[in-house]
């Protein structure tokens, strides 16, 4: 269906249309209606973001506002435009005020999350590869030490990490994702292709390492106590998890190097051991 067609669903006509961006199976355009710029975001074949716009706006979780939606698309507020938020800046990753305002979006993410009957619905994002593509990533990244001694506790390993409790999580922290209100008091994030279910633990690992250290502080405290086993178990599935994920790529992306180090270097495997010996 035409971009074209689509407005026409939502009773836009004559409407200028410009495609801004397209990949991941979305594309995204810019349309000029009489009232002013609107986004429409169109999914051609999953459509995750639409089920997490419903779920987050239901639980009252701040969301770019939605104006129109089919089963297939989303005509949003362009936020370039919008009187009351504006677009994240790189400098945002460094202002604590605006740290403590994402944590406040996160809490909220978290806690609806784990009120959701849908959260089933959703992929989950933070469970390990499963044996033949561990056995693949063995073969691309061999280690003599770490991948044997993890095949052989593979099994309650598994178990031990699929037990911690799920919930919503974003899973794509970076700030060109992040709305600010205009004041500065508020801020949330857009973009959900890569959401899903989760442990929380993996989205607050993620936004702390893209933070400056006073802004982390200041994140982390507004965030409140994370979780102690998902803090021990991410240690060690989110490198496997980022490994896999950038296998797939043409090339091997620079956010995953750290991953590959800490392989390498010994990290995983200890940090294997303390599971072990936990």
């Amino acid at each position: 269906m035409t971009p074209k067609h689509i407005l026409d669903e939502m009773g836009l006509r004559n409407c200028d249309c410009e495609k801004i961006q397209e990949k991941n199976g979305a594309a995204v355009y810019r349309v000029r209606t009489v009232q002013g710029c609107r986004i429409l975001k169109v999914f051609e074949h999953d459509p995750r973001e639409i089920l997490f716009y419903d779920m987050l706006r239901a639980c009252g979780v701040p969301t770019v506002p939605v104006l129109a939606q089919t089963d297939r698309a989303l005509l949003l507020e362009d936020l370039v435009g919008s009187p009351d938020w504006r677009l994240g800046q790189t400098e945002d990753l460094r202002n604590p005020r605006i740290a403590q305002t994402i944590a406040a979006w996160y809490s909220q993410l978290h806690e609806a999350g784990r009120t959701r009957l849908l959260l089933d619905e959703l992929p989950n994002v933070t469970k390990l590869p499963n044996q033949a593509n561990l056995q693949a990533l063995a073969k691309q990244f061999p280690n003599d030490a770490f991948w044997p001694l993890l095949f052989a506790y593979e099994r309650p390993l598994r178990q031990q990490l699929d037990a911690l409790p799920r919930t919503l999580v974003y899973n794509d922290f970076y700030w060109t994702n992040l709305a600010v209100s205009r004041d500065g008091e508020a801020a949330m994030l857009f973009d959900y292709n890569h959401a899903g279910r989760g442990y929380a633990y993996s989205d607050v690992r993620n936004v702390v390492s893209s933070l400056s250290e006073e802004a982390a502080c200041a994140f982390l405290d507004a965030y409140g106590p994370v979780n102690q086993d998902e803090c021990t178990f991410d240690r060690l599935a989110a490198d496997i998890i980022a490994l896999w994920n950038a296998s797939r790529k043409g090339r091997f992306p620079q956010w995953a190097q750290s991953s590959r180090t800490r392989l390498m270097d010994g990290t995983l495997l200890r940090n294997l051991h303390c599971i072990m010996t936990k």
